[in-house]
């Protein structure tokens, strides 16, 4: 029997990996290229758990790259309201017209021509042409540099360039070991690498006396499981106070789209960036800015607390008095625009 390392790992994972939504295979244990792309777009920097409510839905709205390509962005960010980090689906958006325009609605099956698609680098390129197409190329994201880092005993850092390099020619090193023939192996090589890190060789916690390939392990052989890899670096966090005020009438909301900052595009209720001035003033000033009534002092709604890539964000809420802002353009109803994560807490705060 064969017992190296990726034919133990992806028998490992043909028995126990986990039954998710994007795995659907064909007869030749490929993918399908559009749902495994729309899959690894949304579970970058995302967990599992929250990308599962959103697949399916987002796969109804826009069925293939034609699709997706017709609708607006606003239509599409909208669906993808609530994953976070926007620049995604806007590169989604463009990448989709692309492949309409310039490829005929087809996904190139190579990770070099993958990559000329906007927002698809190395890590997505590989994933989909090793996934979908059977291209033997190795994925590296942070769980496979973990397993790496721990199968090598290697003393880097997570976010070392060094230790993705070592994971990368690993990679390529596993993927010289699959048997010819096997259209599907590579792809079930890069799941079951990805798979053992997300679920077994987790930073906290491994579980490795249910791993399958532990006899490998050099950081276990050497009692070096929890060091490897070396931590990251600080991140530098800009803490920000912010006042927000928030005036219905019926069923709309005064709402503004970002212009820069995070999620630009995404709209939340007028806002201010405080520094020496109370919140009560800046609430004030908000309702004179945007030529609301300024007789009626706003309530107070509290403090709601949001953290988005670098930001660490203190926001009071405030709510303004209604006033003749019906037919203004920027009052809107809030389930017919995509929202930042921060507006939807916000809304929550002024109408609990």
């Amino acid at each position: 029997m064969d017992t190296n390392f990726s034919s133990l790992l992806r028998a490992w994972f043909a028995d126990r990996g986990r039954d998710l939504p994007w795995r659907i295979t064909d007869e030749r244990g490929l993918r399908d290229p559009y749902r495994t792309w729309i899959s690894e777009i949304m579970l970058q920097q995302t967990r599992v758990e929250a990308v599962l409510p959103y697949f399916e839905d987002f796969l109804q709205q826009f069925n293939g790259p034609e699709a997706l390509a017709a609708a607006s962005e606003q239509q599409v960010l909208k669906a993808w309201a609530g994953l976070g980090y926007y620049r995604r689906a806007r590169l989604l958006h463009a990448a989709a017209s692309s492949l309409v325009k310039d490829f005929a609605s087809e996904f190139p099956a190579s990770a070099k021509e993958l990559r000329i698609l906007p927002g698809i680098g190395a890590y997505t390129s590989a994933a989909i042409a090793s996934l979908a197409f059977g291209e033997r190329i190795p994925v590296v994201d942070g769980n496979v540099k973990r397993v790496v880092a721990r199968f090598m005993a290697l003393e880097r850092g997570a976010d070392d360039p060094k230790l993705e390099r070592a994971a990368r020619e690993q990679g390529n090193r596993w993927m010289s070991e699959l048997p010819d023939g096997n259209l599907a192996a590579a792809g079930e090589l890069n799941e079951a690498l990805m798979e053992l890190g997300a679920t077994l060789c987790t930073p906290r916690n491994p579980r490795c006396g249910e791993c399958p390939v532990a006899e490998s392990c050099a950081a276990l052989k050497q009692g070096k499981v929890l060091e490897l890899p070396l931590p990251k670096k600080v991140k530098k966090w800009v803490d920000l106070e912010m006042v927000f005020l928030v005036q219905r009438v019926g069923a709309r909301v005064l709402l503004k789209a970002r212009q820069d900052g995070w999620s630009p595009g995404l709209y939340e209720p007028p806002s201010l960036i405080l520094k020496d001035q109370p919140p009560e003033s800046a609430a004030t000033r908000l309702q004179h800015d945007f030529q609301l009534p300024t007789k009626i002092v706003p309530k107070d709604c509290g403090v709601v607390r949001h953290t988005i890539t670098h930001h660490r964000i203190r926001a009071h809420v405030f709510l303004a008095p209604s006033g003749p802002t019906v037919h203004r353009e920027d009052c809107l109803d809030p389930e017919s625009v995509p929202l930042t994560g921060l507006a939807r807490k916000v809304l929550d705060s002024a109408f609990p």
